[in-house]
């Protein structure tokens, strides 16, 4: 399991930092959390994903950031296929391509299927676009109310004929009541979960969580207790109460090793209020939380809908995360492991300070094309 970081500055891409897009990799399949301008240059730049293995795309909000490159992105794809318009380097980076999978807040289908139609782009594989309904009420009336909706009242749903290649079996994905979260897809051994966040338009989080796995099955124990290697090996390994031609007994729970827990990624991007998600990112491995502007900016920081290393902190402390991982730093935070810094530059590091200020974990400040390894707690007998 790795996270790949293509993209972590706010607001517009530069040559220091690209717009926001972070890759999750788990068994060679490949989803990616917002898709700013520029993803696919940053992919081809970085090369630690290919881009034919992308099977899922999760996009936090319709701000351009963190949307713009997507259709660019699926024509890329696209013309990695095509063996008349392939460039090298990228068919270099494609695999098989597949249906792609797209979720997103409401809307994110109308602008994707006018991005599309309107360009006239040909895609040689098919998508489908499942779309999120925000819990609008909370924001009115209030300080983070979102403002951008309400002065231009935007028509969110798609209009006119889909797109060629788009499926029309997306979904519309509603707030679970009970858990509060909006469910989105349990696939090979992961399960997507969706909270809102306070923004200044409606803004998801996204919470991947990876199954439990099986103990380990102590072969050498189940030999020495007189169990044949064989099919009884199976049965007890699948939790099956197995009799021995003896007539004793062999309970799997003396034999198989403790459950090892899955591990879980929260990816928290343009927020300023992360609360209503403690619960989905309750002990997770991996907080993955913005971090716009150092503390001293937090007033006018909050006021556009963003968070401060101290918010960031305090969340993952509450959380009890194991590591804190900031992205969506201003542009104006220089990282000087990647790039040269003048004599009075802001860098990351002031980030990475504060944070440590109110959390105890590591903390990392995420710089483009950063790798990070998820590796999976052992727990022993």
């Amino acid at each position: 399991m790795d996270i790949a970081f293509l993209g972590t500055g706010s607001g517009y891409p530069t040559p220091n930092r690209g717009a926001s897009a972070i890759a999750f990799r788990y068994e060679g399949d490949v989803w990616l959390v917002d898709c700013g301008e520029g993803t696919q240059t940053q992919i081809m730049k970085f090369k630690v994903i290919k881009p034919g293995n992308i099977s899922k795309i999760f996009i936090t909000h319709l701000h351009g950031d963190h949307m713009f490159g997507l259709p660019g992105l699926l024509c890329t794809i696209s013309m990695a296929f095509n063996p008349i318009d392939c460039d090298t380097d990228v068919c270099e980076l494609a695999a098989t391509p597949n249906t792609i999978e797209i979720f997103g807040p409401l809307g994110l289908r109308r602008f994707l299927r006018e991005a599309l139609n309107l360009s006239r782009s040909v895609l040689v594989f098919k998508y489908v676009v499942h779309e999120l309904i925000p819990v609008q009420p909370q924001y009115r009336g209030s300080k983070h109310e979102d403002m951008d909706w309400n002065v231009w009242n935007p028509d969110h749903i798609a209009k006119g004929p889909p797109h060629p290649s788009e499926m029309e079996n997306g979904r519309a994905i509603f707030q679970d009541k009970v858990t509060g979260q909006w469910p989105l897809c349990c696939t090979n051994h992961i399960t997507a979960t969706a909270g809102m966040l306070k923004h200044r338009i409606p803004s998801f989080g996204y919470v991947f969580s990876e199954a439990p796995k099986a103990g380990k099955l102590n072969s050498e124990k189940l030999i020495k207790f007189g169990v044949p290697k064989g099919p009884l090996f199976g049965k007890i390994k699948n939790g099956e109460q197995v009799t021995l031609s003896d007539g004793r007994r062999v309970n799997p729970s003396d034999f198989i090793g403790p459950t090892q827990p899955g591990r879980k990624i929260a990816i928290l991007q343009d927020t300023c209020d992360s609360w209503s998600m403690q619960d989905a990112c309750y002990r997770c491995d991996i907080l993955i939380h913005e971090a716009t502007n150092e503390n001293s900016h937090e007033e006018k920081c909050v006021a556009n809908g963003h968070s401060t290393p101290r918010m960031a902190a305090e969340f993952a402390s509450a959380v009890q995360a194991q590591m804190l991982i900031q992205s969506h730093c201003s542009q104006r935070y220089k990282d000087p492991k990647q790039h040269a810094v003048s004599e009075g530059d802001a860098t990351v590091e002031t980030l990475t300070q504060e944070a440590q200020l109110k959390y105890d974990g590591p903390v990392v400040t995420a710089y483009d094309g950063l790798v990070m390894n998820v590796k999976r707690k052992i727990v022993d007998t």
